[in-house]
């Protein structure tokens, strides 16, 4: 018989069995005046000054080191005590070194004290970043390590509540549209070659940081896209923020950074454009995804709507959408002379007319309705072809 103990991973600050407010994300847009990076760690809020840090799980002490002066002290701790092999382990950093802290060759426990946090130099920010690392040897010597997963898929709980939020990312668009790999931005109304489409998003934890709520915008684990329109395009992964993260590493991929889409994440903003169709539709951000984009050259001319989603660890999810045109021939006194009669105004003469005029229903989201019965009130649009593709904006009241 085969017994398996399952084992909860908690907060490195106390209570270790509640969600923590966070300061900063995995894979977080961060530029604090040197060059751009994504985040390579959480960063759990200490809110008082010089809070206890406390280990999330039993291991052996590796790594007792800082990257640069007193405020960027940190512990590796590995989960097994292995010299000659590759072993994962929590990294909890600016701890400091002038109070207690475990050192280089401790075991220990789960809950046990590991040291305090330094005050940090910009009031409020005392926090610890947490990461979950990977490295090898007896005794880890230089913070030269590989981040290999977010640490909200792991520790338990996560009481997220709110959901990620859309802003606009082009004047009064929700989406903003380049040239791919340029800064050549395109009217939604005359979308043409091969393009990105830029979102931005930001997510909350919803546990509030009241006297610095910029902090609180950090970004979502995962997002998406997909294209509905005369040719449906099918939802693709656009970034997953969990696993391995060369933070270093292709950050123009993920993010756009220019003086209209202007990426930021420091002490004064966050405001993250993520180009969202700079993916071959798996997890892993490499340097090759940037050639890929929503090609529209030779596609039928019409409507299109798109739809961005983003999630967050928690499972917390949010939509967002806007149609942007492909242009062909003008067909308005045909759409005139087309919708000349009246649009029903039964449900059950909706479908029936669609079929006349060999349209279909679409709501604002963009998804095809397929049983006009179960329709509620809102908007919708019409899409059929009169000598072109058309569209319809129509308001149903029940």
């Amino acid at each position: 018989m085969i017994i398996l103990f399952l084992f909860e991973i908690g907060w490195p600050l106390a209570p270790q069995n509640s969600t923590h407010p966070l300061g900063n994300n995995w894979g977080e847009f961060q530029d604090y005046g040197g060059w751009p990076y994504m985040h390579p760690g959480i960063d759990v809020m200490g809110m008082d000054i010089g809070k206890p840090v406390y280990a999330v799980q039993r291991g052996f002490v590796k790594a007792w080191l800082t990257t640069s002066g007193e405020y960027h002290w940190r512990l590796a701790i590995a989960d097994t005590n292995i010299a000659n092999d590759s072993v994962e382990a929590w990294l909890y950093a600016h701890i400091d070194p002038n109070q207690y802290h475990k050192d280089i060759g401790d075991t220990v426990n789960a809950g046990d004290l590991i040291g305090y946090l330094v005050p940090w130099p910009v009031s409020g920010f005392d926090h610890c970043h947490f990461a979950r690392i990977k490295d090898i040897g007896a005794v880890w010597q230089y913070a030269d390590w590989a981040f290999v997963q977010n640490p909200l898929v792991i520790i338990t709980p996560y009481d997220d509540t709110a959901k990620p939020v859309f802003e606009n990312a082009y004047g009064s668009y929700k989406f903003a549209l380049c040239q791919n790999n340029t800064n050549t931005y395109l009217n939604p109304d005359n979308v043409t070659g091969a393009v990105d489409i830029i979102a931005k998003i930001y997510d909350k934890t919803g546990i509030p940081l009241p006297q610095y709520p910029v902090w609180e915008r950090m970004i979502p684990l995962g997002i998406s896209y997909e294209i509905h329109g005369p040719v449906n395009f099918p939802e693709k992964l656009s970034f997953l923020f969990k696993g391995y993260l060369y933070y270093t590493n292709n950050i123009g991929v993920v993010y756009k950074d220019d003086a209209i889409c202007d990426s930021r994440g420091d002490y004064e903003y966050r405001d993250y454009y993520f180009i969202v169709t700079n993916t071959d539709g798996d997890s892993l951000i490499e340097a090759t995804d940037a050639a890929y984009s929503w090609n529209t050259n030779g596609l039928t001319p019409g409507n299109y709507w798109i739809i961005v989603k983003a999630w967050d660890a928690a499972g917390n999810e949010a939509k967002d959408s806007m149609m942007v045109t492909i242009p062909g021939p003008s067909v308005e006194e045909g759409e005139k002379k087309f919708f000349s009669n009246k649009i029903p105004s039964h449900l059950k003469d909706i479908g029936q007319f669609l079929k006349r005029i060999n349209g279909r229903l679409y709501d604002i989201n963009g998804r095809a309705v397929n049983n006009v019965c179960l329709l509620n009130s809102g908007v919708y649009f019409i899409l059929y072809n009169n000598n072109g593709l058309c569209y319809k904006k129509v308001i149903i009241v029940k």
